[in-house]
């Protein structure tokens, strides 16, 4: 985002160069000021303080704090870069953005650049020594002169760039959403003609026993029980209809109870499988699970039952010869349990493999009812934070059901800072594994000069994110549910950081535990910068290092 803001700038640099020059070398002016600049940036906010909008503006400890300290780090730079116009492009664009994170109008941006300009040029001619000529003086003050004029144009050419790139940005993603809510009134639309059929299907048929029985057709004992049992079956297959619907939409509004604690895997799992045992044996069907017994994750044994239960059920409609096989393990990291359910059925063809998830998707579940198991599955296991997807080779290949859920002893939505509170680059990590949160963070606030916050919490980094400026975010992918969260989900958060106006420009780093072949449909929607796998950088941390320093313009090798 940074680069495409800054393209305007450096082009404009490149054409501007022609009637005003190059901008200036001000080595010599940062040698004298080294020892002014806390007296220039205290004489700077002295007197922004008697600009009443000025001061309104930034009037809060934190943001005051911030400014200040950003603003001594900035004059320093500015008079030792080189006469170079991609630096000075480079140094506008970041100090435009950072400006724009806080919601700073240019008018109020351009006002103390003017302001910072005549205390600089004032401290320079107190400074001047003795014996340094007063054509010497002329020409200092003209080089101050033609660097902050060059300034001044890349911030203005900064923030209309900026504002095009908002624009654009806003225009794709409300195309985005426009095409979201086209989908979910076709799925409503879906909803209403599926919905119609299925229960109309049961329904005529209750109907009509419910006639012939009050006409007295049956008039033997045995028949009247077979009508019986008919019109019981129909009546618990629509109730079966309804509560898939009511449980899906408490799915999705986010009321749906949920009580996560440490479950050993295997043995719930085997309290599923010893339930289903029978139904599989009576077709010579083998069901058996196979990992280990000490691997624990954090999830609702209920809901978790509850979905090895729905694919267990799916495999078994479609499994004729052989069995079901149902693996556990550790996946790399260690912040997630893998669960696969692998059968020798049917297979499915490869074009349904992506729509098995979504609502009223009847490809997987034989055509028997509404299709919602799958995409309620799905919901659970987002909720829980995890991710499911499925897999086959094809028709006559059988398929695979695989879930994550997360690890157990994860958890702590504490926030925690690493790193100076006086460190002007400042980055946000959201994970909701403590233990590889807080190794990442404290590591990067060691190798870089950088203070990370490191969060466990997607409501609480939606706030911080907000209200505070960063100049990078990591995020996980994978939340388990807070019950009254607004956020879910890392990718219902990713999305709001992309729509906030304060985190649309902010770079956004996905990092998930889960490879990017599980992950497909989300890494399309485009709402991230980069992403990078948990096992990425654990093998090659030093790229990730150099991959962060570059994002903040840093030198890994001299700036740790």
């Amino acid at each position: 985002m940074a680069e495409a803001a800054g393209g305007g700038p450096r082009r404009l640099l490149r054409e501007a160069a022609a009637f005003i020059g190059e901008p200036p070398d001000l080595g010599d002016l940062a040698d004298l000021l080294d020892e002014a600049i806390p007296d220039i940036v205290a004489a700077f906010y002295d007197r922004i303080r008697r600009h009443e909008r000025a001061w309104a503006f930034i009037d809060s400890k934190e943001r005051f704090q911030r400014l200040h300290l950003s603003l001594a780090a900035w004059l320093d730079r500015f008079l030792r870069l080189r006469p170079d116009t991609a630096e000075r492009a480079e140094l506008a664009v970041r100090m435009a953005e950072a400006h724009l994170v806080i919601g700073m109008p240019l008018e109020l941006t351009l006002l103390g650049h003017q302001l910072l300009r005549r205390l600089v040029r004032s401290e320079v001619g107190r400074r001047w020594p003795e014996d340094g000529g007063r054509e010497a003086l002329v020409d200092a003050f003209d080089r101050l002169q033609r660097a902050f004029a060059w300034d001044e144009l890349l911030l203005v050419a900064t923030y209309h760039s900026v504002s095009i790139a908002r624009e654009q940005a806003t225009a794709a993603r409300m195309a985005e959403l426009n095409q979201q809510l086209q989908e979910s009134l076709r799925a409503q639309e879906n909803l209403v003609r599926t919905t119609s059929h299925e229960l109309r299907t049961p329904l005529t048929g209750l109907l009509g026993l419910l006639n012939l029985m009050r006409r007295g057709v049956y008039a033997g004992e045995a028949e009247r029980r077979r009508a019986e049992e008919d019109v019981y079956g129909a009546a618990r297959h629509l109730l079966a209809l309804v509560d898939d619907l009511l449980h899906l939409s408490r799915l999705e509004l986010g009321k749906a109870g949920f009580q996560p604690r440490e479950i050993a895997v295997l043995r719930e799992s085997e309290d599923v499988l010893r339930r289903f045992r029978p139904r599989f044996e009576d077709l010579g069907l083998e069901l058996r699970s196979v990992g280990d017994p000490d691997l624990q994750a954090w999830a609702d044994p209920q809901r978790f039952a509850q979905v090895l239960s729905n694919l267990l059920q799916n495999a078994l409609n479609h499994t004729f010869q052989g069995g079901v096989r149902v693996e556990l393990e550790a996946m790399p990291g260690g912040g997630h349990i893998l669960i696969r359910v692998v059968d020798t059925g049917t297979g499915i063809e490869p074009e349904l493999v992506d729509r098995l998830f979504d609502p009223f998707a009847q490809g997987a579940e034989g055509g028997n009812g509404l299709g919602l198991g799958l995409a309620i599955c799905r919901r659970l296991v987002l909720r829980m934070g995890g991710r499911i997807r499925a897999r086959s080779a094809g028709i006559g290949h059988g398929s695979s059901f695989e879930f994550t859920l997360p690890a157990a002893g994860r958890r702590r939505p504490a926030a925690e800072h690493f790193g100076p509170a006086d460190r002007p680059l400042r980055i946000l990590l959201v994970d909701d594994d403590a233990v590889w949160r807080n190794d990442l963070a404290s590591w990067l606030a060691a190798e870089l000069p950088v203070r990370v916050t490191a969060l466990g919490d997607a409501d609480d980094a939606l706030r911080r994110a907000s209200s505070e400026p960063f100049q990078l975010l990591l995020l996980d992918l994978a939340f388990p549910a807070e019950e009254g969260a607004r956020a879910f989900d890392g990718l219902e958060l990713l999305q709001a950081l992309a729509l906030s106006p304060a985190t649309m420009l902010t770079p956004k780093w996905m990092i998930s535990g889960h490879g990017r072949d599980f992950l497909g449909p989300e890494l399309s929607r485009g709402w991230h910068d980069r992403f990078w796998e948990k096992g990425e950088i654990l093998a090659d941390r030093p790229a990730f290092l150099a991959a962060v320093a570059a994002q903040l313009g840093l030198d890994p090798a001299t700036d740790s």
